[in-house]
């Protein structure tokens, strides 16, 4: 239930090349793909992950501006628009047992409106961990010379604004790295060995052996740290401004483990002595330390964004989902509020939460319950629930629910918190979410071509009628920031490419950018005022940027 901050390169995160979108600007975004896809769901089957073989391309391919010519894949935008980072002729390894859609190949970076590429280094993946940008968006951390087999490559870090600097190795055999959450810091595992220090060159304090994976508190002076099995899978602790100081140790055998937002508390798994297969759930507060036992079997768990509460499952067996428990973040009994919950969420204002209950493994799927907190009581406003999304003020809930008559749908619906019943917003979904802002429920509907080709809905908030089509035939859509604009891809019947489009919300007019590009599509720039995509077939072959607003748009 948690969101650890590190990049761990391992066999279970190889498959996560096969669903995602690597790397691209945080934002909104809907996509094709298997029916009622999950509520976040990135752009389907990470196109732009892979280098396909040059072809013709679409006829009008490359109307915008080229930023670096050259078959390119695994495209990401750095945290503040203004850079966007890119593998050159990446090959798959030629190792058996590699995922297909790995790739090793040049790293590069070029600012999005335009300038001289500048290449960081050889032999970088698109692994997830292979490569990361600082939050502060000031350097570039990445493995050169990546070994699939051993999961491992060197070290390097560059510094993005100045474009002479020579990159700084600080490690040979590094197997997770994880910046700091202000970008000033690294952690970094190099031959089993955790190192800690300043960035951008150190010096780097050897902090512990054996080590697998780190994370920082959120407020980055604690830094947690998770050891392999070999080492008893034990989870510590070390002050970042002491690093020379000896870890705290808080258990072996410890599962998943999850830091609170304020950064007082850390919640984690200890395998359990009374139900095999599972884990106990301990709590300790930082930087004491002492941790204390709060549930048995539990198998879920997660804070509240205000860290006022903290949730879990208690009691559940190996093939059963537990019970559902809400009590303070310092630990203390909770109020059940759910039987057989296998997911929840609370909502951004942590004035309520929403639970899956009664869950059906099989099924995948449960009764959507909400409860306001602290003390409401709990309201089933749905049944047969794959997924749900809490809109960003707390007021609403979005889910998909299987209906079976009079024939099989899977239909979005809302709940606004307090009403006496969830509305049915639209039958046959493929995929929602919430305009910034929660002005409007967005979501795609009525598609052909195995979801490669829908209308895309709006529905206003507060409800005052039926939803209204926007545009019809998209594949995927990404919202700006700011709720304005929307990036629209749709997929051609000529070749395995898609068409862009910008679309203005207030004026309701649309533009073509391009044709023939991968997905996923990115905004960029200051105030997402341009988008950045490849162009993966034809003789066009490249990385592009193109305004993204319909003014400028109109004037190419």
């Amino acid at each position: 239930m948690r969101t650890r901050q590190g990049r761990l390169l391992g066999a279970g995160l190889l498959a996560a090349l096969a669903v995602a979108g690597a790397g691209c600007k945080k934002g909104n975004e809907g996509t094709g793909g298997a029916a009622a896809p999950a509520a976040s769901s990135g752009s389907a089957g990470g196109s732009a992950a892979r280098a396909p073989a040059p072809s013709r391309g679409a006829p009008e391919a490359g109307q915008g501006l080229l930023l670096a010519a050259g078959r390119a894949a695994d495209l990401r935008v750095t945290p503040d628009g203004l850079k966007a980072t890119y593998l050159l002729n990446g090959q798959k390894p030629r190792l058996d047992g590699v995922p297909p859609q790995m790739l090793l190949g040049q790293l590069y970076v070029v600012a999005v409106e335009g300038g001289e590429p500048r290449k960081l280094g050889e032999g970088v993946t698109n692994v997830p961990g292979g490569q990361l940008i600082t939050p502060d968006s000031k350097h570039a951390l990445f493995l050169t010379g990546y070994n699939p087999a051993s999961q491992s490559g060197s070290l390097n870090v560059a510094a993005l604004d100045d474009a002479k600097a020579e990159p700084t190795v600080l490690g040979t055999a590094v197997s997770y790295m994880l910046p700091s959450p202000d970008g000033t810091r690294l952690a970094f595992v190099d031959a089993g060995r955790l190192k800690l220090g300043p960035l951008p060159s150190g010096p780097f304090t050897e902090v512990a052996g054996e080590v697998s994976t780190a994370q920082f508190t959120p407020d980055g002076k604690t830094l947690l740290i998770k050891r392999r099995l070999t080492a008893a899978g034990g989870l510590a602790a070390v002050s970042v401004e002491q690093p020379e100081a000896a870890p705290r140790k808080l258990a072996d055998q410890v599962g998943d483990y999850a830091v609170s937002p304020d950064g007082q508390h850390v919640a984690f798994q200890v395998k359990s002595e009374s139900v095999r297969g599972l884990y106990d759930l301990y709590l300790a507060e930082v930087p004491a330390l002492k941790p204390k036992r709060l549930a048995v079997a539990s198998s879920a768990f997660a804070f509240s964004p205000d860290s006022k509460w903290l949730g879990r499952t208690e009691n559940g067996k190996p093939d059963v989902p537990g019970d559902f428990y809400v009590g303070p973040a310092a630990g203390g009994a909770g109020r059940k509020l759910g039987e057989r919950v296998e997911k929840f969420a609370f909502s951004p204002d942590s004035q309520a939460v929403g639970f899956l209950e009664k869950y059906d493994q099989t099924a995948g799927a449960g009764l959507m319950s909400v409860a306001a907190l602290p003390d409401g009581a709990t309201k089933q406003v749905g049944g047969r629930v794959p997924n749900f999304l809490w809109g960003s003020d707390g007021k609403y809930v979005l889910f998909l629910s299987r209906f079976l008559k009079p024939e099989y749908s899977v239909d979005l619906m809302l709940y606004p918190l307090g009403a006496e019943k969830a509305e049915k917003v639209h039958k046959g979904v493929f995929g929602y979410g919430f305009m910034p802002g929660n002005t409007q429920v967005v979501f795609r509907s009525n598609c052909i071509r195995n979801g490669r080709s829908c209308d895309f809905k709006a529905l206003g908030l507060p409800r005052s009628g039926e939803p209204q089509t926007w545009v019809q035939g998209i594949f995927s859509y990404k919202l700006s920031s700011d709720g304005q604009r929307v990036l629209f891809t749709y997929a051609r019947m000529d070749s395995d490419t898609y068409d862009v489009a910008v679309y203005d919300v207030k004026t309701q007019a649309r533009k073509t950018l391009d044709q023939g590009v991968q997905v996923p599509v990115s905004f960029a720039g200051k105030d997402d005022s341009r988008a950045v995509y490849i162009i993966a077939q034809g003789p066009k072959a490249g990385v592009y940027s193109v305004p993204a607003t319909l003014e400028t748009a109109a004037q190419k």
